[in-house]
């Protein structure tokens, strides 16, 4: 009788802990699939390796610091490119790692993961596409006044999202002008090391560079170099300019060279987005702006 007691208690106390426990197992639980919902995606489930990748990607693409709205363009664009690439077995979009993102952020790094982790959520699956396929969503620092329209830059190319756009806002942005003054001696070397067929030498009466021809935004298109000629971003890469809206001048002695803006300067200008953003514009309406006749769709 004594054990049947004593049986009948012990089972007493087990519902007692269970019904006392339970209610805080169930809240971690909870609070656990709210947090993976938020980083994840619904459910708890974890989205594809895109989704995951993508915080170290805009990370390293646009300031954390930037508006709201321009960030969540940014995490457009990056998904796009990011799907694009995957689909085409292009190289993927440079990220940052979890390990250098602490060192970038330091204490304020479960912030701004946090911030990302929230935007790249509120944009979740959504790619720009253009005749139902992912477009190549091309963004820069800061245009020279205007983006570039692609098919001047490359007229074989059908990317009629990609077209020239207003961004007065760049003009006054720090970064914009760069002037650059070198000896004949130093450009000379390093046009020659670039271009060997173009026959520089040091003695020449004229100098031996000059624009040729440039597009409607003030790109350079093509420089003539001695007895070659080459692209505009050709001539960029090798004088490592900020941009290839350039002019060259030979200027008491020495060789001037004017830069406008940074970056290539075609599709989306990362510093008028942020601008748009002040003005309250919402970062659909920005990417409208930047990539016209494109439309925005789930890729899952």
């Amino acid at each position: 009788m004594r054990k049947k007691w004593e049986k009948w208690l012990n089972g007493l106390l087990t519902v007692a802990i269970v019904a006392v426990l339970l209610p805080l197992v169930v809240t971690i639980v909870m609070q656990r699939m709210e947090l993976e919902e938020v980083i994840y995606g619904d459910k708890g489930a974890k989205s594809d390796a895109s989704e995951e990748e993508l915080i170290g990607i805009v990370a390293k693409e646009i300031d954390i610091e930037a508006e709201r709205e321009a960030i969540l363009a940014q995490c457009v664009v990056a998904r796009t490119n990011y799907y694009d690439a995957k689909k085409r077995g292009l190289a993927l979009p440079e990220t940052l790692s979890d390990s250098e993102l602490k060192k970038r952020w330091g204490d304020s790094y479960e912030k701004n993961y946090r911030l990302l982790a929230d935007c790249v959520q509120e944009t979740r699956h959504q790619v720009l596409t253009w005749n139902g396929e992912s477009i190549y969503a091309a963004y820069h620092a800061l245009s020279a006044g205007n983006t570039r329209n692609m098919q001047d830059v490359y007229p074989e190319t059908k990317m009629p999202y990609l077209v020239s756009a207003a961004c007065a806002w760049d003009i006054s942005a720090e970064g914009y002008l760069n002037v650059y003054y070198l000896e004949k001696e130093e450009i000379i070397k390093k046009c020659s090391d670039s271009f060997p067929d173009a026959g520089l030498t040091e003695d020449a009466e004229e100098f031996p560079i000059a624009v040729e021809s440039r597009d409607a935004a003030g790109y350079v298109l093509t420089v003539k170099v001695g007895s070659t000629t080459c692209t505009g971003e050709e001539f960029r890469a090798c004088m490592e300019l900020p941009s290839a809206c350039f002019s060259v001048t030979a200027l008491d002695g020495k060789i001037r060279i004017v830069t406008k803006g940074i970056g290539h300067g075609l599709g989306l200008s990362i510093h008028s987005a942020g601008e748009m953003a002040k003005e309250g514009m919402k970062y659909r309406e920005i990417l409208s702006y930047f990539y016209p006749n494109t439309e925005l769709k789930e890729m899952v």
